[in-house]
């Protein structure tokens, strides 16, 4: 029985609760509400916290160093909603195990109650039925008994027996689960995941699941002996100080530093030394170093490199616009990267999932204005797009409730980049309150939802959680849609946001009818090439 944790047994749980979260990923992926084929909680949770391990797999630290090193690194890799609330709840526990060598089970019971408190605020209003509460339930279970807990096994399983309880009750607290029949899929991740660390702490074996990441593409043939390598190199290592080298000062240290570069972050944790500087002369900032001790660890980049590399995730405007803010605005394909781009947005993230904090900071870093407006473009995005804002501390950053491309596509339309920001929000705000949507899509599944049942292949209108229409002829559910919604909401126009699998035989036909059967409704067609929805409408 194990009755207290350290540094290497924090990360074996941790490793184990990843690999058990990514063998079911696919399980929580599949817990959505309606029959759509975009899934990606269990994704987000296993892409947050595998950022998380890369930076402690090395580690051979203190419990409370490798806790802090994981959870930043969580923070800045979150993904989608379900990866900024994991990446909280481990700040939090972070947090509680702050300055501990080792924790027994009452000091990780703390630190599980911290996690829980920094998960309930990192969203603004907190919905019971969610991860949040399975979180909240199990952290409470292990309170309320830590007296009778005497070692770490009995802890976890503790927690696990009334997480998987709390789990199955998420449809009693949430409507919208109990209509589909499901549960909460981030909850469902937060159960596998400890689930793993059980494993572990039972001295059970879970494969390794191979990561799914692929190794991003460099051409370096883009630089030549003529190319001007203006940015430098990104350099971090780590510093073992040892007794054989001169005496270490720390803010002695930090003034050196300083004069041979920029960017500089450093750390001092017992008689290690983190650091991270951008400089021209990696070899002096090595030199320097190699003063106090060995090298445990050291990367050295070459931003020019990695600058290339920038810009082909982030698509940067040629010249920003002269007005005293910019926008960020993230697109799912090159497409739609250009297509807002070239609607004013100064710089447009490609990500085909949900950003990760680190991203929006790094587009932010493109940009030389001290005001910065956000289009997320998904409601899986907000929540990282507000943690990279609560980061950045070189502009103020607004990240816009824009939670799709067409949102988006219309406050562009109707930005003065001459206004102030205040104005500019304001109408945005007001563009995305007056716009009304409904998504055409094919169900990947069959599913009943409340009293509606949708066929798998069959094509239905979802607005927000309404079901409108279903029918096997996407023609005909998307005319019964228009006719439904122009009865009842005042509307001159609809847009048609059309996906790369929308049955063209009937797409341009159904358009064609619009047009004649609603005189006074303009239509307009955009091609999204979106692999999810076969068509959005938009109606204003």
């Amino acid at each position: 029985m194990l009755e207290q944790i350290n540094g290497s047994c924090y990360k074996g749980m941790i490793a184990y609760g990843i690999n058990n979260l990514d063998k079911h990923c696919s399980t929580v992926n599949d817990l959505n509400v309606f029959p759509v084929p975009d899934g990606d909680t269990g994704t987000n949770m296993v892409m947050t916290m595998r950022n998380g391990m890369s930076s402690i797999e090395s580690s051979t630290d203190s419990l409370s160093a490798i806790s802090q090193r994981f959870a930043n690194a969580t923070v800045y890799g979150a993904r989608g909603n379900s990866g900024v609330i994991v990446s909280q709840f481990f700040k939090g526990v972070s947090e509680g195990l702050k300055d501990l060598s080792e924790a027994d089970c009452l000091a990780f019971s703390k630190a599980l109650d911290k996690g829980c408190e920094y998960a309930y605020n990192s969203v603004a209003n907190p919905v019971e039925g969610t991860i949040l509460t399975v979180i909240k339930d199990a952290t409470a279970t292990v309170r309320a008994n830590i007296e009778n807990i005497h070692s770490m096994e009995e802890l976890v399983s503790k927690f696990l027996a009334e997480a998987r309880i709390s789990l199955d009750n998420t449809p009693e607290l949430l409507p919208i689960l109990k209509k589909a029949g499901v549960v909460d899929s981030g909850g469902a991740g937060i159960v596998y995941f400890f689930e793993g660390i059980q494993k572990y702490l039972n001295g059970e074996k879970i494969e390794a699941v191979e990561s799914k990441t692929e190794t991003q593409y460099i051409d370096y043939s883009a630089f030549d002996k003529n190319s001007s390598f203006e940015y430098g190199y990104c350099t971090e290592l780590l510093i073992q100080l040892t007794s054989d080298k001169e005496e270490f000062d720390y803010a002695d240290f930090g003034k050196e530093l300083g004069k041979l570069g920029e960017s500089i972050v450093t750390s001092f944790e017992s008689d290690k030394v983190k650091v991270h500087i951008h400089t021209f002369t990696p070899e002096k900032i090595l030199t320097y170093c190699h003063r106090f001790g060995e090298f445990l660890s050291l990367k050295i980049e070459n931003m020019s490199v990695q600058h290339t590399q920038t810009t082909q995730k982030y698509l940067c405007a040629e010249a920003q616009n002269t007005g005293s803010f910019a926008v960020v605005a993230v697109a799912p394909n090159a497409l739609l990267q250009n297509m807002l781009a070239e609607m004013g947005a100064d710089v447009v993230i490609l990500s085909s999932e949900s950003p990760s904090s680190q991203e929006f900071i790094e587009s932010f870093e493109q940009i030389d204005k001290k005001e910065i407006l956000v289009f997320p473009n998904s409601s899986n995005s907000i929540l990282s797009a507000m943690q990279a804002g609560s980061l950045y501390k070189k502009a103020k950053i607004t990240v816009l409730n824009c939670r799709s491309i067409p949102k988006c596509y219309s406050s562009l339309a109707l930005i003065d980049f001459e206004s102030d920001i205040n104005t500019t929000v304001s109408t945005v705000n007001d563009t995305i309150g007056n716009i009304y949507e409904v998504s055409i899509i094919h169900a990947s599944k069959n599913i009943a939802y409340g009293d509606k049942t949708v066929v798998k292949n069959d094509y239905f209108a979802l607005s927000g959680d309404d079901i409108l229409e279903t029918g096997d002829r996407f023609d005909e559910v998307v005319l019964r849609t228009v006719r439904e919604v122009t009865s009842k909401k005042d509307c001159s126009v609809v847009n048609m946001f059309y996906g790369k699998n929308a049955p063209t035989d009937q797409l341009y036909g159904v358009a064609d009818e619009i047009g004649r059967a609603f005189d006074c409704l303009e239509t307009y067609m955009i091609p999204t090439q979106d692999n999810i929805y076969d068509l959005i409408l938009s109606f204003e």
